[in-house]
């Protein structure tokens, strides 16, 4: 079958499938509406924050069409996706974003083979394209992260303080709620009002470490499970986690110091060759239009791309050291 023939079937049936899709999701959205009035009427007695009421009263189902939802709570995959949007603070239903990679993969695909007449182009372009939103929330939840780990010391400070004023655990939750900035007022007002609304403390901390993939936030969580099963002076085993969590920052931003030189050494040697080949091409095309044409040379072009992306990772891998 010719590519060009091909290519617009397909974008065709997409369009047929996102239209059945959206509506379902309209129809899906109704039979909901009425249960997610009467939890919201519920947590707004409590005077809950926008954005905490968001995440408490996320849809559970991973897409409004009900066979993709039953297709991708059995797949792990998906669970684990899921989990990344959640840490990336996006609202987004995985459905909705694996329809939107689809979508763009598929738009990629077709303008390059069908617009611009590059058939053996399409599929590595609409590969790309449909890996933006993957990396956008991948980015936002390590910029997240940052924000939480940069903020979690002081809250720990903060809810010492209040539990050695008098406090029980969840009021000293709600102080570090409301005087500390978001991202980790929001997690703590998240955590307060599950707690508030009947989860058991034990089962938010869990949902707590779900939300945020932070080392130190397990160790508070570990600790906090610990000190209710077991007993014990929670300020004093909250005061040496806060100490343990600003030593491993002091010692994780010496070992970034002593590893800068190394991590730049590598980011040169893994652009330097292709802002020379760049220069070539501008200053003398002929000079690689040769080994272009050659098909060893066409090999040995691969081989060396290949050879710059593991090098890249492996000097990487060399310098991330784990604190």
């Amino acid at each position: 079958m010719d590519i060009q023939l091909l290519v617009p079937s397909v974008g065709v049936f997409l369009t047929l499938v996102f239209a059945a899709a959206g509506v379902l999701v309209l129809v899906k959205a109704q039979a909901n509406k009425r249960i997610r009035d009467r939890l919201e009427d519920v947590i707004l007695l409590g005077d809950t924050d926008t954005s905490a009421r968001d995440v408490i009263l996320r849809d559970m189902d991973l897409s409004s069409i009900p066979f993709l939802n039953t297709l991708l709570k059995n797949a792990g995959w998906a669970r684990k996706l899921d989990t990344l949007l959640v840490q990336g603070d996006l609202s987004i239903r995985l459905g909705t974003f694996l329809l939107i990679m689809l979508f763009l993969f598929a738009a990629g695909t077709f303008v390059t083979a069908a617009v611009l007449d590059r058939p053996l182009m399409a599929l590595p372009i609409g590969l790309l394209l449909g890996s933006i939103p993957l990396f956008y929330a991948r980015h936002k939840k390590m910029k997240r992260l940052q924000q939480f780990e940069k903020q979690f010391p002081d809250a720990l400070d903060m809810l010492n303080g209040a539990l050695r004023a008098g406090l029980a655990l969840t009021g000293a939750i709600q102080v570090v709620a409301e005087e500390s900035p978001d991202p980790v007022a929001k997690e703590f007002r998240v955590l307060f009002e599950e707690n508030r609304l009947g989860l058991d403390m034990k089962d938010a901390l869990k949902k707590f470490a779900g939300r945020v993939d932070s080392k130190e936030l397990h160790l508070f969580i570990t600790a906090v499970i610990l000190q209710r099963e077991t007993g014990g002076n929670l300020a004093e085993i909250l005061e040496r986690a806060a100490a343990i969590i600003r030593d491993r920052f002091r010692i994780l931003g010496d070992v970034r110091t002593l590893t800068a030189q190394a991590r730049m050494s590598g980011f040169i040697l893994f652009v330097l060759p292709l802002v020379m080949a760049g220069i070539i091409m501008v200053v003398a095309p002929e000079y690689l239009r040769g080994l272009v044409a050659d098909p060893i040379g066409k090999y040995l072009i691969g081989m060396a791309v290949a050879l710059q992306i593991s090098g890249f990772f492996i000097m990487r891998r060399i310098v991330n050291i784990k604190v």
